[in-house]
Formats: structure tokens, C-alpha cells, sequence
């Protein structure tokens, strides 16, 4: 039989002689407490709650409708079990009794069996239902919170079962994880995983995330199923998760160092959008929720070629995020399944908090002098000086001193070995050849957003020199490169 002796009884009833009778009934079985009136009822409540309180209606002051109606409408006491015992036994009076919420009606005048047969019955319920929410709450840790939730509320059933969606997949791991694992001893190994995999976790449940598994040191989470904020919307958490796990690490790396572990963790990640088949793959006694998919592999791979706290994403990630998120775009990276290569960025932070962070510093500190030509002149006096060792990488085409276009080497040589007329083709001006629309910035812009504008322009300019002018005149050049150096350098001093 089960112990209910552990429940607690509050009797609130203003008469004296129903008081003892459920006293007498009860209080050998339960812990029972007293209470005369609403108001009172109220206040013991509070700092005590019962299990259950068998509560009277008709009582001076406040009546027993009202005590029940506060108790619902506080989440601190809304699942407190009530059951009115009044003298008020018409269906009306008990329709009204279930419509506030109570478990039971039972009238007066009191008979001892059936209060305690109700009472015994309805706290058996109690302990069954909280057997059955620890039970849940130790079954969800085998599962994601949004994976659980979707089950235990009827959304989804446990069958086999898949669809086809776009989601956003993250894969980190932590960089040499191998050669680790050898300088440690098993029990501080345990003991920092279970920490590392523990903080990891919480963070991408804060986000929305949807844990799918831990392999070892990989961890592998998804957006966008069983829940979804839309796609850009989940792309984003996924990356804003990324480098909230990064700052976390770095944070939990200055701990386990004080604490003597002299090789702390660093973690790489990978995260790519795109079209997954997700849902329940298995057997009937046996089954795993997953995602599976050529973008599945992508994610791993992204994540295989990162450094130590670097976060790369796919084109299509970056396409969503790129808005909020600071990228330098990086090569492509071949991946089995996916037919063309893909385009990667590493992923540096948010604007805002990079121009809170000392990114916004001018960009005259890494300015070259570039060679000048006017725009009358010839295209055959820059090949001529490019005959007689005077190479260049860049030159800035200027009416007086102010820069009106720009002609890069590479693409000067590539308009002159593909032109059919190379004589007549000389005797052009250099504003025939010149990029018109170039990258101008004054010289006091901060480098993250000139590096923003440059990763926004088309494929084919993304790495031409920026020129920086003062005022509007020509100050110098700079190219994408060394701004993209600039920031890596900043980024490493921040994480420091």
C-alpha cells in the first residue's frame, strides 16, 4: 500500500463541530492543519502549501468560491488539490464548484467513510501523477526538450516516420581532442567532458536548438524541427548558439587552467542550411529522431576544416545571418554528395557588439599609396609601364584628385589577352577599361563595416582595393586582404 501519511490536509471551515470531525477522520493518516476563514486559509496556504484542502463554502467574509478562484489564479498554488465539503448541494452549487477548478463536491452532512475514501483517492492520484512527472523528467534527459515536449503533448507520435525540410545543422568538436585525452588522467577527462557537454547544452537549448546527439567530443544539434522560427530565423539562433559556446569556453578555459588542467579545451564548429529528411529512423522497439542528408555531411565537413574557436558556415547560412553577422568569406571546400563546391565564411561576431568591442577603428593605419592616372590618360601608357618594371597592383583613376574608378592588374590583363584588336584597344582611354563603380570610403570608417560592404558586393570585386579618400579626395587604397588580417588580429586579442 502506499504511504500517504506524507500528504498534507488543511481543513477551512468556520464550524467547529465539522472542523473536529474531519480532523478525527484524517489527522491519524495526513498531516492536517486548520483554518476558520478565507482570509486565513489564504496566508497559511502561502507559507505552507497543502497537498489537498477540503474547503467550506458559505463562510463569513470570504466565501470558499473566492479562496479556490485566488488559489487557481496563482501559478504558485493553481495545482493544489480542492474539494469543497458544504451543505450547499444543489448542481448548480456543484457545476460552479468544478467550473473553479475543484477535484471533487462532497455535501454535508459529513459522512467520515466517504471523506476518507475521496480524500484517499484523490492524494493515491497525487502520487501517481508526481511518480509520473519524475519518471518524465528522467525519461527527457534521453531526449531533446523540444522532441519530449512535441511527444508528451500529442504532436508527434513514436513512429516511423520522416519529412523533407530545410533546417540549419551545427557540428563542433574540441581541437585535439586525441592528443587530450593522452596528457589527462580518465577521471579529470570525465569530469571536464561532462562539464564541457553540460554548459554546451544549455546554451543550445537557450537558442531553440534541437540536441540530436553526442559522439565522444562531437556534439550535433539542428534548427528548425520539431520547432521552427523560420528559416533565417533559425539560422541566425543557430550562429548566434556558435559563438555564445565559444565565449562560454573561453570562460570555463581560464577556470580549469587556475585549476591546474594546463591543456583546456578549445572547440572548432561547422554550420550549414539546407534540405535535410528529419524525423524518426529505427525499428519499432528501437528508434532515434535524426536528421540525414548530403547538408548533414556539409555541416560535418564545415566543421572539420574550422580552426580552434572558429565558427565556418555555408554560403547559404551566411546568406540569412550576414545582416547581423560579421563574415570573411573563405574558400570553397569540395564535399561528397553536394555536386558544386561550397562556398565557406568564418564567422567573426555581430556588428553592434563588434563596434562596441574596439572593431571600429580607422582604417588609415593600414594605408597604401597607389599608383594615380588621370582620365585622359591611354591604355597603352599603363601597359608600357608595365614593360618597363613598373608593376602595380592596383591604380586609382582620378579627375584632378578625386578618384572616379579603378583598374585592377588581374583584370587589365584579362581584357588584353582575350581583345582581338590589341593596337586599336591601346589607344583607349583608361576610363573604358576602369571599374566605374568602385569601393570608396572616407577614411575614418570603422574596418567592420567596410569589410561588410566589400563581402556584399558581387563575386568578381569582393577582393579589389578599397580606396579611402578624406573628404572626398583621394588618401590611399587598401586591400580586402589586409583588412580581413587587421580583424583576425583584433578578434585574437579580444578572445585573450
Amino acid at each position: 500500500m502506499n504511504d500517504l501519511s506524507k500528504f498534507a490536509v488543511l481543513v477551512v471551515d468556520d464550524t467547529e463541530t465539522n472542523i473536529d470531525i474531519l480532523v478525527e477522520t484524517l489527522g491519524d493518516e495526513y498531516d492536517v492543519s486548520v483554518a476558520m476563514d478565507g482570509e486565513s486559509a489564504l496566508e497559511m496556504v502561502e507559507s505552507s502549501p497543502p497537498d489537498l484542502i477540503l474547503l467550506d463554502i458559505m463562510m463569513p467574509g470570504m466565501d470558499g468560491y473566492e479562496v479556490c478562484r485566488r488559489l487557481k489564479a496563482d501559478e504558485k498554488t493553481r495545482d493544489i488539490s480542492v474539494v469543497f465539503v458544504t451543505a450547499m448541494g444543489e448542481v448548480e452549487d456543484e457545476a460552479m464548484g468544478f467550473e473553479l477548478g475543484a477535484v471533487d463536491f462532497i455535501t454535508k452532512p459529513i459522512s467520515p467513510p466517504i471523506v476518507k475514501a475521496r480524500v484517499q483517492s484523490i492524494l493515491n492520484l497525487k502520487m501517481k501523477t508526481k511518480q509520473l512527472a519524475t519518471l518524465s523528467s528522467e525519461l527527457s534527459k534521453y531526449l531533446s526538450p523540444q522532441v519530449y515536449e512535441s511527444i508528451f503533448s500529442g504532436e508527434r507520435r513514436a513512429t516511423i516516420e520522416s519529412q523533407r525540410k530545410k533546417l540549419t545543422i551545427f557540428f563542433s568538436d574540441i581541437v585535439g581532442f586525441t592528443e587530450t585525452t593522452e596528457k589527462m588522467e580518465p577521471e579529470d577527462l570525465s569530469r571536464l567532458l561532462n562539464i564541457y557537454i553540460e554548459e554546451m547544452s544549455e546554451i543550445a537549448i537557450k537558442h531553440g536548438g534541437t540536441i540530436d546527439k553526442f559522439v565522444g567530443d562531437t556534439i550535433m544539434v539542428f534548427f528548425g524541427d520539431p520547432v521552427s522560427k523560420g528559416i533565417k530565423e533559425d539560422a541566425l539562433a543557430c550562429v548566434s548558439m556558435a559563438l555564445e559556446m565559444i565565449d562560454r569556453l573561453k570562460i570555463l578555459q581560464k577556470d580549469w587552467y587556475l585549476k591546474g588542467i594546463t591543456s583546456p579545451f578549445k572547440i572548432r564548429a561547422g554550420i550549414n542550411t539546407g534540405y535535410c529528411t528529419v524525423g524518426n529512423f529505427g525499428s519499432k522497439s528501437k528508434m532515434d529522431y535524426t536528421i540525414i542528408g548530403s547538408q548533414v555531411n556539409a555541416a560535418s565537413r564545415l566543421e572539420g576544416i574550422a580552426g580552434a574557436d572558429q565558427v565556418i558556415i555555408s554560403h547559404e547560412t551566411w546568406s540569412h545571418i550576414k545582416d547581423e553577422i560579421l563574415c570573411i568569406r573563405k574558400r570553397p571546400v569540395i564535399v561528397k554528395g553536394i555536386p558544386n563546391p561550397v562556398q565557406t565564411y568564418q564567422v567573426v561576431g555581430f556588428h553592434d557588439q563588434i563596434r562596441q568591442d574596439d572593431y571600429s577603428i580607422p582604417i588609415e593605419t593600414i594605408i597604401i599609396q597607389p599608383k594615380t592616372v588621370q582620365t585622359e590618360t591611354l591604355v597603352r601608357d599603363i601597359q608600357l609601364g608595365r614593360r618597363f618594371n613598373d608593376p602595380f597592383e592596383a591604380i586609382v583613376v582620378v579627375q584632378k584628385e578625386e578618384p572616379v574608378g579603378l583598374i585592377m592588374n588581374y583584370h587589365l590583363t584579362r581584357i588584353l589577352s582575350s581583345h582581338s584588336h590589341r593596337a586599336q584597344f591601346f589607344e583607349q582611354p583608361v576610363t573604358d577599361v576602369m571599374d566605374d563603380s568602385p569601393l570608396i570610403v572616407e577614411e575614418d570608417t570603422p574596418l567592420e563595416k567596410i569589410i561588410h560592404q566589400a563581402m556584399s558586393r558581387e563575386s568578381s570585386k569582393i577582393y579589389d582595393h578599397v580606396i579611402v579618400t578624406d573628404k572626398g579626395l583621394l588618401r590611399g587604397t587598401v586591400p580586402v586582404h589586409s583588412i580581413l588580417e587587421k580583424l583576425a588580429v583584433l578578434h585574437e586579442e579580444r578572445s585573450i
